[in-house]
Parts: C-alpha cells; sequence; structure tokens
C-alpha cells in the first residue's frame, strides 16, 4: 500500500450534488457522495496501472476506515467479479445498480 501514498480528498459539483474525490498515486481514484459515516462509491480507476495487480483493493482498504458504511453502484458488468470479492473480503458493504451491457449487435435499415 505504499505504493499508493497517502490519501488526497477533494470535492466538486457533480451536477447539483457534491462528489468527494479520493486520490492516490499512479492515478488510482475513488469517487463517489458522502453522506455521514456512509459513503456511496461509484468510480475506481486504477489509472494506466495494469489490472490485478491489487491496487484498486488496497486503495478501499486506505478508504475503509473512513466510513461505516460503503456502497457501490453503478457498476459495469465486467467488474462485477471485483466488487463482489470485494464485498466477501469486507471492503464494502452493499452492492448496488449493475449497468448491463448487451452482446446484441443491431443493424439499422436504411
Amino acid at each position: 500500500m505504499e505504493r499508493l501514498g497517502n490519501i488526497n480528498e477533494n470535492t466538486f459539483l457533480y451536477g447539483e450534488k457534491l462528489a468527494t474525490l479520493y486520490s492516490f498515486n499512479d492515478g488510482v481514484r475513488i469517487i463517489g457522495f458522502k453522506q455521514n459515516d456512509s459513503f456511496d462509491l461509484r468510480v475506481l480507476t486504477i489509472g494506466f496501472n495494469p489490472k490485478k495487480n491489487g491496487l484498486g483493493e488496497n486503495a478501499l482498504k486506505l478508504v475503509r476506515p473512513l466510513f461505516k458504511n460503503i456502497s457501490v453502484n453503478e457498476i459495469s458488468e465486467g467488474a462485477l467479479p471485483f466488487w463482489t470479492k470485494m464485498k466477501e473480503r469486507g471492503l464494502v458493504n452493499n452492492l448496488g445498480s449493475v449497468k448491463w451491457e448487451s452482446n446484441i449487435d443491431y443493424t439499422v435499415a436504411c
């Protein structure tokens, strides 16, 4: 987790809501919405780092002590196995909405 460095916290307006950005070294970021001791996580990105390098999990381990409850929403279908694993490991409490990706090709006839 040393590689990630310190947590840098910033806020920005996302529409009319105040979003929180936790950034770490090497482009690792977590974005979501704080409400008291809960966090609605929407984005975890590891930048240009290779997947399966433990950076996402380690970033969650640094953010986890800040909140009693962490929910993940707007999960992409491809990331669902990762988030399921993070829930099993106690790094998030709830998995919410999933964005299912269609494998159907649509052809438009003119």
